[in-house]
């Protein structure tokens, strides 16, 4: 084949603004893509840098120094006993105040390790090795940015461009998903593993490859490595694989099942490294066991809404535009449309939502609210943006618009008092308190928004007229939609 052939073929040429050709050359999504991968990246980085702790709060928080000792621990020790680090302060660098030892669990040979699952905390050991806490700091942020991509790839199949991007880059840059871009938690992971999953389940609709299976079943069971927690996820994005596989290829179950029986063992391996034979005990420890020695906690059935409209611990009265979710979903064009893929959503959410609003420490502790939603991210991210594209009257932009509103001031509020946002134990609102004093919108606002530790006749009568308000709302978004349409023409199912 001769030079000028083998050009042709490949499509080789010596113009000098070959860069940019190529550039020009891929998809728009893709282009688009790339293009919120960076943004991400780099909002993210220039806040890190210049807000390295927030107001009042110390450079980690909640958890994060529990996970990052058990990494100090493997670089320093080689092992996962904790007692000589915690006593030595060796979390002091990045966590500026004495740990009590709450965080610990009797394991193997009866040493204290950590109640925590160690997975992310190998994870972020090698940016940790190189550059201490910002180097495991840029870590999560890049999943987070990455997060972002997959969450625009997927969610500009079913709208139009314009809104995929806008409401990738909003939800993506305000709260709760701003916070968490640096926090070493598994959430902030679990946002991550959710947007590569359906990014890979709809490409195994569209490709039939083994590979993508074993990416989606490497993201469903990776995030229960994680934490064992998110097991509703796991088990929903099985669900999901039924849905969408073409055909019965015994060759896409396997692809599906291989990572998933690897992270399987792979839990259980470092289960027994901490505690031994005693398995299930390492796998429940966290969750609160170290407060009321269980995974079960008073009154925690209330948190199956309260995730969502507790006034001090929900993620709704914090950011708002969320609510949309639920009005999205329900814009469906046929029943084929559930059948091949939207069923998925309220199956996933509907089961992360029960198995964590049982759980025992279902407020989220010192971390911003709502912490255990945080994952879900992307599915909320794609139904809100469904709702935006097929209703598009100006009644239900200018509601949008000014949830989005809510959601920025709360979003700069939250740089200036960030402990307001915690989920700590028997605590009222006092975010809106510090910034409102006791005028009446900061009256309105806790009104109607139920309190749910514990819950009492009104906080019941609160959540009745919240789900009459949900149904009534949902169903003028169907009956506008169905009458008027409008919208992308949905991919093919």
């Amino acid at each position: 084949m001769t030079l000028k052939k083998w050009k042709e073929k490949w499509k080789v040429t010596d113009a000098p603004h070959e860069p940019g050709a190529r550039w020009l050359r891929l998809p728009g999504r893709t282009r688009v893509g790339i293009v919120i991968f960076l943004l991400t990246f780099i909002v993210y980085t220039l806040v890190f840098i210049a807000v390295p702790r927030f107001r009042g709060a110390t450079s980690t928080q909640g958890d994060e120094p529990h996970y990052l000792i058990i990494t100090e621990s493997i670089i320093r020790d080689g092992d996962v006993f904790l007692t000589n680090n915690y006593k030595a302060q060796q979390y002091r660098p990045y966590f500026e105040q004495d740990i009590s030892m709450w965080h610990v669990a009797h394991g193997k040979n009866g040493r204290f390790v950590s109640t925590h699952p160690m997975f992310i905390s190998i994870m972020v050991l090698p940016g940790f090795w190189l550059f201490g806490y910002p180097g495991a700091a840029m870590t999560m942020i890049l999943l987070m940015s990455a997060a972002a991509l997959f969450s625009f790839l997927l969610t500009d199949r079913f709208v139009s461009r314009g809104i995929a991007a806008g409401v990738t880059l909003f939800l993506f840059f305000s709260y709760p998903l701003l916070f968490y871009s640096r926090q070493i938690y598994p959430e902030t992971v679990g946002v991550f593993l959710v947007a590569l999953g359906l990014w890979s389940a709809w490409r195994l609709k569209e490709s039939a490859r083994p590979f993508h299976a074993a990416l989606m079943g490497f993201s469903g069971s990776a995030i229960t490595l994680f934490h064992p927690k998110f097991i509703a996820i796991t088990i929903s994005f099985f669900i999901l694989f039924l849905i969408v596989r073409p055909g019965k290829d015994l060759k896409l179950l396997f692809a599906w099942l291989a990572p998933s029986v690897v992270c399987a063992a792979l839990l259980i391996a470092l289960t027994s490294v901490a505690f031994g034979p005693r398995i299930l005990q390492g796998l429940t420890a966290s969750g609160g066991s170290k407060f009321q020695c269980g995974y079960w906690g008073t009154n925690s059935v209330w948190g199956i809404p309260g995730l969502y409209l507790d006034r001090a611990w929900g993620l709704l009265i914090f950011a708002p535009l969320y609510a949309l979710f639920t009005h999205g979903l329900i814009c469906q064009k046929t029943d084929l449309e559930w059948e091949r893929w939207w069923i998925f959503f309220p199956v996933c959410i509907g089961l992360h939502t029960l198995m964590l609003g049982v759980f025992q420490s279902w407020n989220g502790g010192a971390a911003p609210v709502q912490r255990y939603l945080v994952p879900l991210a992307p599915m909320f991210l794609l139904s809100i943006a469904l709702f935006l594209d097929r209703v598009r009257s100006k009644v239900t932009w200018g509601i949008a618009g000014l949830l989005a509103l809510y959601q920025v001031v709360t979003t700069v509020w939250a740089f200036r008092f960030m402990v307001g946002t915690y989920g700590m134990e028997g605590t009222d609102n006092i975010f809106l308190s510090h910034f409102l004093g006791n005028n009446v919108v900061k009256k309105f606002l806790l009104s109607v928004f139920p309190l749910l530790h514990p819950a009492g006749v009104m906080s019941v009568t609160l959540l009745a007229a919240w789900l009459l308000f949900f149904c009534f709302t949902v169903y003028l978004a169907r009956r506008y939609h169905m009458r008027y349409g409008g919208g992308k023409l949905p991919p093919a199912y």
